[in-house]
């Protein structure tokens, strides 16, 4: 650039210096005058020209092409914006990777994530939360803006809340800089399940309770009037049968609550054969044909082999309840049908009845524990309630799914559709009704 910029002075001046010796040796003043105007012109323009000859690398100069690179002299300085422009790029690219890992992992999150300023304006937000807040930010939901303000005044807050049918626990913490609070990140958590497994938990309790004291109650009433000698000899008999049928209620009831644990706790994983399905309904339409004889109620077993990989068990023992139940809610001279069969590679077995029928306000709640339809009914035909339980239990340990159909008065059809062998789709009850 200094070498440009010499012999442009060189060549604009060596003009200017032969007309001075020109005019030095008796040149005409007219003359002298006109060259003058000339070369002023000349020098004019020869200067644009050569500013812009030396101006244009500076303008040209881009660091990512590496152009405009005419002088040496500033090489050292082209170089560092070079090294400096690489680590920007660098820097931005770490930077545009952090926000969209950032941003994947939140969207990813079931759980609802908010940041917002001081002005509960929307910093960040993942798609969960966007669904609880709606198009209109934290500032159109009351109880987004509440849990906001008060983490913004510097408060932890916690809300459990009930939205379009899911229960929410919302958590909401300032964001503090230098001990200022610069904002306040929001988290909600989805604790439906919880609060439901709380809830059926709470009434678990409250229903074994019950369960327990009516027939305990009786017990100890009976042998408190036995103690005391105020039970007539001819009358000890049908007190002793009263405590025989109570505590073999009791013993049931212990019974199922023990099986509905072992199924929860997967005790009986170590304990699966080969099972055949039709051997299954048979060896259960006889164990009950006896009792249904009484009412009249008709047994038939219909189909052919089906095996399964199962806990024998297990499996009988939801068969028996199905079956049980088809009998206890039947009317008189009624029938119960067991068909077995294979279906798609399926193995399936259904309990079929011309029973009572469920209504459709109850056919959601039928394999809750301890849940009856017609409470009369069942204090009179006596079970512990837990039957069905057992069975959607049942069929969860063997990867199965339950099929439930039924028409007041019309009666009930319970399926039972197995996996094929080596594949165990995760079991859940379907319940269905027909008005």
């Amino acid at each position: 650039m200094i070498k440009r910029i010499t012999w442009a002075v060189l060549i604009a001046a060596a003009p200017g210096l032969a007309l001075a010796v020109w005019a030095y040796f008796g040149m005409e003043m007219w003359l002298f005058i006109a060259i003058a105007c000339v070369y002023a012109l000349f020098v004019t323009v020869f200067a644009n020209v050569a500013a812009r000859s030396i101006v244009r690398p500076l303008r040209e100069f881009d660091p990512e092409r590496k152009s405009g690179r005419g002088y040496t002299e500033i090489a050292p300085i082209m170089d560092r914006l070079d090294r400096q422009s690489q680590l920007i790029d660098l820097q931005m690219a770490d930077l545009k990777r952090s926000q969209e890992e950032f941003r994947a992992i939140t969207d990813s999150m079931a759980e609802g994530f908010v940041l917002v300023d001081t002005d509960m304006k929307l910093v960040s937000y993942n798609s969960s939360a966007r669904k609880l807040m709606g198009d209109g930010g934290v500032e159109s939901s009351g109880l987004f803006r509440n849990v906001a303000g008060q983490a913004l005044s510097g408060v932890h807050t916690e809300r459990t809340a009930e939205l379009d049918g899911h229960v929410y626990q919302i958590l909401a913490s300032p964001v503090e800089d230098s001990g200022k609070v610069t904002g306040a990140v929001i988290v909600t958590l989805d604790i439906t399940e919880k609060a439901h497994r709380e809830a059926m938990r709470h009434d678990f309790s409250s229903n074994v309770s019950h369960e327990l004291r009516t027939p305990l109650t009786s017990i100890y009433g009976i042998s408190e009037l036995m103690m005391n000698d105020m039970v007539k000899p001819e009358d000890m008999k049908s007190f002793a049968t009263n405590i025989h049928d109570e505590s073999g209620r009791l013993i049931a009831l212990i019974n199922d609550i023990i099986k509905l644990t072992q199924l929860d706790e997967g005790v009986y994983e170590l304990e699966r054969a080969e099972v055949d399905l039709y051997a299954v309904a048979k060896s259960v339409a006889e164990r009950l044909r006896p009792v249904g004889a009484l009412r009249g109620i008709e047994f038939a077993v219909t189909g052919t082999s089906a095996r399964v990989h199962g806990i024998p068990s297990v499996i009988d023992e939801m068969v028996y309840n199905l079956a049980d139940n088809a009998m206890k809610y039947n009317v008189e001279d009624g029938r119960v049908l067991i068909s077995v069969a294979t279906l798609a590679g399926r193995p399936v077995i259904s309990v079929s009845d011309t029973g009572i029928g469920i209504s459709k306000e109850h056919i959601d709640r039928v394999f809750e524990r301890f849940y009856r339809v017609d409470k009369s009914h069942s204090k009179k035909i006596g079970g512990t309630g837990l039957g069905l339980s057992i069975v959607k239990h049942g069929a969860a340990v063997h990867g199965a799914n339950v099929d439930l159909k039924s028409r007041p008065g019309r009666g009930t059809v319970i399926t039972i559709t197995f996996p094929p062998a080596g594949e165990e789709p995760a079991g859940a009850p379907r319940k269905e009704t027909e008005e």
